[in-house]
């Protein structure tokens, strides 16, 4: 008979205003990306608490997939190219195009910092995790997620689902990883997160507040 187990996030606002700051620095310099996620990483799976006792840290340094993370921060510049396009239709056809264009390439980086990811983190029951997702279908997920932001609210049911082929995916031995969120209970938080966010000093505890929802 199969045993089921919760997971809790332990992780406080002040912790992520710290580490957030940190990694988000790191990615501002490109170079050092790599060792801030890895850092955040390392906090937030060690905030991680399991029902049956288990515990987890994070093993992966940023020696591992700088590259990777370089790759991915200059990614996610790209779309500044459209501020130095002067006519308004083609800077914002750019800041849309653009992305899209270069989505192929942003799925086959994250998918590989997906593996490293999940391979780093170690569990006390001695259970190894690995992602086996392939690429077309993570692109094809990446492709979807992105159009659904369009739809104002289909996102959430979006990503969601992207979540679930995620932890679907993941080998974790005799154990099974599943995600119970709905795409309504994500959309609603987030709609709250928005607004508490208005007012800045908030966004850590909001954040850490999402990041308890997602987890559990």
């Amino acid at each position: 008979m199969s045993e089921e187990r919760s997971i809790e996030f332990r992780g406080t606002g002040l912790q992520a205003l710290g580490w957030g700051l940190v990694s988000g620095l790191s990615i501002l310099l490109i170079i050092p990306a790599a060792w801030g996620a890895a850092a955040m990483y390392r906090w937030f799976v060690g905030s991680l608490s399991f029902s049956d006792g288990t515990y987890a840290s994070f093993e992966g340094r940023g020696s591992e997939v700088w590259g990777y993370f370089a790759i991915a921060a200059l990614l996610v510049f790209s779309g500044q190219v459209s501020r130095v396009v002067e006519d308004p239709e083609v800077a914002l056809l750019v800041s849309v195009g653009l992305p899209m264009l270069l989505l192929p390439i942003s799925a086959a980086i994250w998918l590989q910092i997906v593996r490293w990811f999940f391979s780093s983190v170690w569990l006390s029951c001695d259970t190894k995790l690995s992602f086996e997702g392939r690429y077309g279908p993570y692109l094809g997920w990446m492709f979807l997620v992105s159009l659904s932001v369009f739809t104002i609210i289909g996102w959430a049911w979006a990503l969601v689902a992207f979540v679930r082929w995620v932890c679907r995916n993941v080998d974790a031995g005799s154990n099974r990883l599943l995600f119970v969120g709905s795409g309504w209970g994500l959309l609603w938080r987030c709609f709250l997160a928005g607004l508490a966010s208005l007012f800045l000093i908030p966004i850590p505890w909001v954040a850490v507040w999402i990041c308890k929802w997602f987890a559990r």
